[in-house]
């Protein structure tokens, strides 16, 4: 036995329970960092979304403040007052910094942004409803 171990010194390497072991534990570190980082991955892509709308919202308020009213607001005004927002009258999609705007009047609009993880975020301006704004984003998710 004595002999066996003499000659094992010698030899240089990783044993194959040495290796497992090792496998093993960065198996069991990647499955609990995975879920955590596609978590974060997803409140962000909701949080630059919402940014957007905020941001829309306050282009919306500038275009409003030059005429009283929101009626003949469109892309190219819109963009003129914030370039770094896609306006759209049809598409929402977050991840290209597009915002989609509608119900134009007199008192109010309606601004929506999709999220990446598919979540719709929804800013509705009436002045003649109290309050005045509202904010929504389906089931399960808070603004």
């Amino acid at each position: 036995m004595l002999e066996r171990l003499r000659r094992r010194r010698n030899e240089k390497g990783f044993t194959l329970i040495e290796l497992l072991v090792v496998v093993i534990i960065i198996g069991l570190l990647a499955a609990i960092a995975i879920p955590a980082f596609l978590g974060q991955r997803n409140k962000a892509n909701d949080a630059a979304a919402k940014s957007l709308v905020r941001n829309a919202a306050t282009a919306m308020e500038a275009f409003y403040s030059d005429g009283n009213t929101y009626v003949g607001a469109d892309e190219t005004k819109l963009k003129a007052i914030e370039p770094n927002i896609a306006w759209s009258q049809t598409a929402s999609d977050a991840g290209v910094d597009q915002v989609k705007f509608s119900g134009l009047s007199a008192n109010g609009y309606t601004i929506e942004s999709t999220s990446k993880s598919t979540k719709v975020f929804t800013y509705t301006k009436d002045l003649t409803k109290t309050p005045s704004v509202t904010r929504a984003c389906g089931s399960g998710c808070t603004w």
